[in-house]
């Protein structure tokens, strides 16, 4: 019962550390890295959540999902529902897994949009996520999705090892976006709540977790991913307000793109 209490109480203060978090990300990962062969079977995990803190929430169907082939044609995908464990309360949330089924040689780009959703500070946000799979031939790794906002590779976002810089744009409307702040953060799908880092304060230092930078006057950034594991760049930017079920809300965007890093 001690060691129930204790739990809770550090989830509390932890969550009085997120107020800036609160604006949840879509997740997409697979157990390994970004490769696979013509004909072979790989299998991608979508899900909602705080990636950097293993804090995940249900997931609705998303509006769009599909694969830009290395031909730039679009292809239909299939989405099972599945079950993934918040490690914090040890509770089922809804997810789901994407079998894919290259049939050609060269870079594929699984796009995902999400629904309008409501977030925890009041705000309306769509979400876009994408990731580059890698079949067999290097081609077309910084092809779009389409999306309104979104993130452009410059440096191929495959073959990272810990430690590579990175480098990248952010587009909204097929123009640079100057000033943009980006999130970076490594996915985590356990965490010790006790040995959480703290600052000088005593308090958990959060900023560890997620690296903030701003775009130049061209909409290029860079950065470079410490430790191996899934990552995500996050770039967000207010687009004035939208109805949602009667009422008026800060529309926001917020689109990802994910990352496999090797040690």
């Amino acid at each position: 019962m001690l060691s129930i209490c204790k739990t809770l109480l550090i989830i509390f203060f932890i969550s009085l550390s997120f107020q800036n978090l609160q604006a949840q990300k879509l997740i997409l990962y697979t157990g390994n890295d970004s490769y696979v062969k013509v004909g072979q079977e790989k299998s991608y995990i979508l899900a909602r959540g705080e990636p950097a803190f293993a804090n995940f929430f249900d997931l609705k169907v998303p509006s769009h999902y599909f694969l830009i082939t290395p031909k730039g044609d679009k292809r239909k995908i299939t989405l099972y529902r599945k079950t993934l464990y918040d490690p914090w309360f040890n509770t089922p949330r809804i997810a789901y897994e994407i079998k894919i089924k290259p049939e050609e040689k060269g870079d594929y780009l699984l796009c995902i949009e999400e629904e309008d959703t409501l977030t925890l500070e009041g705000k309306l946000q769509k979400s876009f996520a994408k990731t580059v799979i890698h079949v067999e031939r290097e081609a077309t790794w910084d092809n779009f999705c389409g999306f309104p906002l979104e993130i452009k590779p410059l440096t191929r976002p495959y073959g990272l090892k810990r430690g590579s810089l990175f480098r990248g744009q952010i587009l909204l409307e097929g123009k640079p976006l100057k000033e943009a702040e980006l999130e970076i953060e490594r996915l985590r799908l356990k965490l010790n709540l006790e040995e959480l880092p703290k600052d000088s304060t005593g308090e958990i230092n959060v900023p560890l977790f997620i690296k903030k930078i701003k775009t130049d006057e061209r909409g290029y950034f860079y950065t470079n991913f410490e430790e191996e594991g899934w990552w995500v760049i996050t770039a967000k930017i207010l687009r004035g307000v939208k109805i949602y079920g009667n009422k008026t809300y800060p529309f926001q965007l917020q689109a990802h793109l994910w990352i496999y890093v090797y040690p």
